[in-house]
Formats: structure tokens, sequence, C-alpha cells
């Protein structure tokens, strides 16, 4: 069974009309209501469960708080699941045809996708499979990555919020997740290497804001970010680069569970989906 979940779903609003200007709270809830359908004490667990949370949510993607919801279009909404147990609650219920409610707003489903073909930000796979491509050594490990940030990132650095996504946060971030969830942890020391050997060489990112719990508005990136490895050693670059590809699944940055920080590791030349 997939223990590393990223699931697209299409959604078609039941009614047209104004929706709310940030989408992220309402899909934690959403994420919650449908893992409450398939396992009830799943859903108590992961929502009174202390530390990070299993899981991150988009906002509703497609949607201007301008035009407001139609009818006539669809949206996407991805969740994402980083233990099995989530994983499989959200596949038995995010089916289509099933409905989803949003802000007191219902949407029916009208695909659930989890193939990379289907998607490019969907996706399933294990921690073993994701892992062993670089800590087997099957495949030369890369000394650049372009990081595509699609929803505000920032973090949470001594008691402030840091709008921009640098290497120690970035990966610290990564790391810190990794090591709650995966099977095998990977060394403290990952974090020093990404600090200390990782450079942030190009970047193409703006500031957009975005509502924060309790907070008002929240300033953090968007855009496009590379890193380059100024240290080639193969077996922190092998670390670097198994983080890289989990980032699609974890997310990075704080309020990942609200909609912030959905990002994912991108080829040269690949032009950002939403």
């Amino acid at each position: 069974m997939n223990d590393l979940l990223s699931l697209m779903l299409t959604l078609r609003p039941q009614e047209s009309g104004p929706g709310s200007p940030y989408w992220g709270p309402a899909a934690h809830r959403a994420l919650l209501d449908l893992v409450r359908r398939a396992d009830p004490g799943l859903a108590t667990a992961v929502h009174d469960g202390p530390g990070l949370k299993p899981f991150t949510v988009s906002t509703l993607i497609g949607y201007s708080p301008r035009s407001g919801l139609s009818r006539e279009q669809r949206y996407g909404l991805r969740f994402t699941a980083l233990t099995g147990p989530v994983a499989g609650a959200l596949q038995t219920a995010a089916r289509v045809g099933e409905t989803v409610e949003l802000d007191r707003q219902l949407f029916v489903i009208e695909a659930a996708t989890t193939e990379e073909g289907g998607h490019s930000w969907a996706a399933a796979t294990t921690y073993e499979a994701l892992s062993a491509p670089w800590l087997l050594g099957r495949v030369p490990p890369e000394h650049r990555f372009k990081f595509q940030f699609a929803s505000p990132t920032t973090f949470k650095s001594q008691k402030k919020h840091v709008p921009v996504p640098l290497p120690a946060l970035a990966f610290g971030s990564l790391l810190e997740k990794w090591n709650a969830f995966a099977p095998v942890a990977l060394p403290p020391e990952t974090r020093r290497f990404a600090e200390e050997c990782l450079a942030l060489t190009r970047y193409s990112l703006r500031t957009h804001m975005a509502h924060a719990k309790e907070e008002g508005l929240r300033a953090g990136a968007v855009g496009v970010a590379w890193y380059t490895a100024l240290n080639r050693d193969r077996y922190w670059l092998s670390l670097m680069n198994l983080l890289a590809d989990f980032a699609l699944y974890a997310g990075v940055g704080a309020g990942t569970t609200m909609g912030l920080g959905r990002c994912r590791r991108v080829k040269e030349g690949v032009v950002g989906e939403q």
C-alpha cells in the first residue's frame, strides 16, 4: 500500500455565487471530513495528535475572488498524505460522485487522480520506492535543484516569519517532516549540509499575501528557485535529491495543512502548472 499520496481532485460547485477569499482552512476541514468518512478513529487521532500533521492541502485551484464560483467551471483541490492510513482513507472516501464541503459550499468530485500521467501534481508511492534510487546509489545524484512554489511559502525561524525559501529553511523543513513520518530517519547533519553547502543561485519569486489563522495576512514567496550544491559529496547529495523529491508530498515551510507551501521539484525547461 502506498504511504505517500498526492491526490488531485476535480470539483464542480453545485451552486454559483461568491466564495471564500482563501480556501485553505476549508480544505483542511474537508480533508479531515473525508478521512472521518473512511475511519472516524483515524480522523480523531490525526486532528488531536501532537506535532506535525501527516497531510497537506491546497487552496481551491482556479478560483478567483473577483469572479466567484461558477457551476460551469471546474476547480482543482489537492490533498497529500504522508502515512499509509491517511493515504488509504483519502482514496477510499474521495471518490467520483461524492461531495466535498468547502466553506458551506458543496462540490461534486468529478475526477480523482493519483497518477502522474493524469495530472502533473498527482502521484503515489512508498517511502521505500522514493528513497531507493538515491540511498541505494542506483542513479548519480544531481547537484542542482529547481523548486516551484505554487502557493505562498513562508518559514518560522527564531519566532519570526521568513518569506524567502533559503536552502537551510527549505531543506530543513523537508528533513523535519521526513524524520517525523518515514520509517528510516535521515541524520540531523543533513540540515547542516543544506545550510553550509547549498546556495540559492537563481530565483524568480514574488511576494504573495495569504490569509493565516488568527494572524490576518501573511507574506509568502511564490515562483521558482534554483539551488546548487557547492560540495559534491555523493552521500549528502543523495539525501538532498531524496528530500527534493519528497517536496511534492510534504510541502515546504509553515502552514502546509492550510494551503501554504505547495511545492515540487521540477525539471529545467518545465513551465509550472498550477
